[in-house]
């Protein structure tokens, strides 16, 4: 989807369905291929036009207690570098099921496009409604992960802003629903 804020197209995808789109569109997306350690690297990658690989888990809390890859500070500002040193290109942010991860890259840098852009919308409400919205039109089963999209916020915003942000992001009540009913027993 073409997001006139960003001046670039924004696609979110799951690995399935990462080949699909790649080969129908070889060569036009640069993808950041977000991936968990265990994870191997897809071989259709190859139909990118550039590849940006990070790799971290899909965990909402830094525990210090926990081993593993939660998402850090560096992660979040080599995705950043690598879209802006490739502006107006298309741009496909894919994790393992394009529900958590790649939602929040990517409203993270719709909210950046907004900030700089629409100086007009302020502060929240006006921009997270508007935030959502385009999230939700690229992605609509979209339910961003809450450190993803702080460390993301944190790249342009003061540490406080964005982490109020990000509350007000992530408890919008359509991001609120569909992290309900992925959590929600089946019946």
């Amino acid at each position: 989807m073409f997001i006139e804020e960003l001046g670039r197209h924004l696609a979110i995808s799951s690995i399935p369905e990462l080949e699909r789109s790649l080969k129908r569109d070889a060569g036009f997306w640069n993808v950041i291929s977000i991936r968990e350690p265990a994870v191997p690297r897809p071989a259709f990658l190859r139909y990118a036009k550039r590849v940006h690989e990070v790799i971290f888990e899909d965990r909402e809390s830094v525990d210090p207690d926990l081993r593993g890859a939660p998402p850090r500070r560096e992660h979040l500002a080599s995705i950043f570098r690598f879209v802006d040193a490739h502006p107006g290109e298309p741009i496909l942010v894919h994790c393992l099921a394009g529900l958590s991860r790649s939602p929040a890259v990517a409203l993270a840098l719709i909210v950046r496009a907004l900030w700089a852009h629409c100086s007009d919308l302020g502060a929240p409400p006006k921009l997270v409604e508007q935030a959502v919205d385009l999230l939700l039109q690229i992605r609509p089963p979209s339910r961003p992960n809450a450190l993803v999209l702080q460390i993301g916020l944190q790249q342009f915003l003061p540490t406080n802003v964005a982490h109020q942000l990000m509350i007000k992001l992530v408890n919008h009540p359509v991001l609120l629903k569909n992290r309900y009913e992925k959590n929600r027993p089946q019946q």
